[in-house]
């Protein structure tokens, strides 16, 4: 499990910390004391849990509420108040819980055991793949950097596709769309980007999701956990209407079709 604290007070911060390494020692957790600094991390990491305290300066925790909801739909978010008045407006939010300072050990326990949406144990599926919101890749909890924008890209048109192979010609077509491009040199700057996302994933660990067969292209899905094929196995994408791979045009209308 991996868990945010957000407090501007270093001193509640660190006595929520020292309370959660007790009921949670498997845990890893970072910490945050500015609302900047907490989305940062929010946005490099894959957390499960985040403990936001109300009444924090320049973004208060409910706004910080929204922001990762927005980014991560399926956070589970724990607001801790002194304001009791609060709770209602943490409840609208569908956050998990609220609690009241002083942060007792039983009230965390009980927040932790009564999740939205519950942490996956750890299995030997150690990338993790974010559609919802923006498109993000995690190995071992850690952002995968890729080395080139459009290796990113390719991947998650591959993630996209859900397992359906894909062919050259079809990447392209997408990756590059209408813009008007020299087809050979298009087609060595293709081969370099399969070349970078195959080298990637060696370099992991994971050559064996990366399929290629002449000028076709898949990935292998039960291999991965991922946000959206999790989605899909749950019936869960009826009528939905928010964000999927943000920073991608051609996924834009990926649900208004359903």
């Amino acid at each position: 499990m991996r868990i945010l604290i957000v407090d501007d007070e270093i001193k509640a911060v660190r006595d929520l910390e020292l309370s959660l390494k007790e009921i949670v020692p498997a845990a890893e957790i970072g910490t945050a004391t500015k609302a900047d600094t907490a989305i940062e991390m929010f946005r490099e990491r894959e957390f499960d849990v985040a403990f936001l305290d109300v009444n924090m300066p320049v973004k208060d925790g409910l706004i910080i509420a929204k922001e990762m909801i927005k980014l991560r739909p399926k956070i589970n978010i724990i607001m801790v108040t002194a304001y009791p008045q609060y709770a209602l407006d943490a409840v609208k939010l569908y956050v998990c819980d609220y609690i009241v300072k002083p942060a007792l050990p039983e009230d965390l326990s009980r927040a932790l055991e009564h999740l939205r949406y519950p942490v996956p144990e750890e299995t030997h599926k150690r990338l993790n793949v974010r559609c919802f919101g923006s498109f993000e890749v995690f190995f071992d909890g850690e952002p995968v950097h890729f080395k080139r924008a459009k290796v990113k890209e390719l991947f998650a048109y591959l993630i996209d596709r859900n397992g359906s192979t894909a062919t050259n010609a079809e990447i392209r077509a997408v990756l590059w769309q209408d813009k008007a491009s020299d087809e050979e040199k298009q087609q060595k700057y293709f081969a370099i980007i399969v070349h970078d996302l195959r080298s990637k994933l060696e370099e992991l660990g994971l050559s064996d999701i990366f399929l290629q067969s002449r000028n076709a292209y898949a990935i292998v899905p039960d291999k991965i956990n991922c946000d959206y094929f999790e989605a899909l196995a749950k019936n869960e994408l009826n009528g939905y209407k928010g964000e999927y791979m943000t920073q991608y045009n051609w996924a834009a209308h990926r649900f208004k079709l359903l």
